[in-house]
């Protein structure tokens, strides 16, 4: 048998989606939309605004209901006939995701459903934003089917997340938790583009829907109240600045409140960001709070130079926020999404343009 199993998978092509999807319905098309910035004829150094020029790319989302899959759960890649679809391996190392294969002793073969079973999350599960950019619009989706819904989740999930599934009406015990190591054998599972990144830069009107549905299950207020919020890394792993309290303190002068959103519920974080007039923040997965930004908020986004990433961007047309990036020299020639910054931050500078943007809140 694993003979056989070998020559298969020697000889018969890789699947794509929709070759082995048994039905696929198109969610939505995304369209080019441009990043709408405030007024910034009156900014000084547009220049260092990496995505001043910035449109969100187009997308087609779609949901595959496929037949006789199995998830491996390391790489959260989906296989068909022994062979790995490469549009679910998300952000992966393509030469891991070549050479994996089907391993019998840590299969578990899922029993069938009556109703709809779901993968719900990428391989990183655990990380705020991958859970509102992908998760939470693959949630909205499935939680509007009329049917039962079984998700696939991870073995290990946060306070943030079971509320997410609260907020939604989607908790339950029927739920498949993954287990570290194992492989998940499905007669049938649902695939829904989300957690394969298709829509981080574009704009999504099933998101947009699945973030407001949000904000209203939580009671959010609807109209802001013009806060001032910086998110605060502190003590983050990934892209740390040596000075940034010394920015953190300077920004209390012009009415900022320092917030640590990983300290908050759920609910908590979509009323305090609801009722925001002005964000600020370095790039991470904090910001990913702007979902809950009323339209006509001001996001002020910090990018580190080995790390120019759009995703922001995107969350905030798609929201009708007001959106500025400036890039800040880190110091690191490498391209990744960990490194530290090697040199501080100029304060000075990002203070000054502080002082340009909040002229432009309403209650300047």
């Amino acid at each position: 048998m694993l003979f056989l199993s070998r020559l298969r998978r020697l000889f018969s092509p890789p699947a794509t989606l929709a070759e082995i999807a048994r039905s696929t319905t198109v969610l939505e098309s995304c369209l080019v939309r441009p990043v709408p910035a405030p007024c910034a004829s009156a900014l000084s150094h547009p220049e260092r605004n990496p995505f001043r020029n910035w449109e969100s790319t187009p997308a087609t989302i779609s949901q595959f209901t496929l037949r006789d899959v199995v998830l491996d759960q390391p790489l959260m890649t989906l296989l068909h006939a022994d062979h790995p679809i490469a549009e679910t391996a998300y952000v992966q190392n393509p030469e891991a995701v070549r050479h994996v294969t089907l391993r019998p002793a840590d299969i578990v073969c899922c029993a069938p459903f009556k109703g709809v079973t779901a993968n719900c999350v990428d391989h990183w599960a655990s990380n705020f934003y991958h859970w509102v950019a992908h998760t939470i619009p693959t949630l909205h989706v499935l939680s509007q089917s009329g049917r039962p819904v079984r998700l696939v989740l991870p073995e290990h999930m946060h306070p943030w997340q079971f509320e997410t599934l609260e907020l939604l009406d989607l908790s339950s015990d029927v739920h498949i938790h993954l287990q570290q190591g194992r492989q998940y054998a499905f007669k049938t599972l649902d695939y829904i583009t989300f957690i394969n990144g298709s829509a981080d830069f574009a704009v999504s009107n099933v998101s947009h829907d699945a973030y407001a549905r949000l904000r209203q299950a939580a009671g959010a207020t609807v109209s802001p109240a013009g806060r001032r919020l910086y998110i605060e890394r502190g003590s983050s792993a990934n892209r740390h600045v040596p000075n940034e309290a010394e920015l953190a303190a300077e920004l209390e002068r012009f009415g900022f409140e320092r917030v640590h959103p990983e300290t908050l519920s759920l609910s908590e974080q979509i009323h305090l960001f609801s009722d925001a007039g002005m964000v600020m923040g370095m790039l991470g997965a904090g910001m990913a709070n702007i979902a809950w930004c009323q339209p006509g908020t001001l996001v002020y986004e910090l990018v580190p130079s080995h790390h120019i990433n759009p995703c922001f961007a995107a969350m905030a047309t798609q929201g009708g926020l007001k959106y500025w990036a400036d890039v800040f020299q880190t110091g690191v020639a490498r391209e990744n999404h960990t490194d530290g910054a090697a040199i501080p931050l100029p304060v000075r500078e990002i203070l000054e343009r502080v002082r340009e943007l909040v002229t432009l809140l309403p209650d300047a």
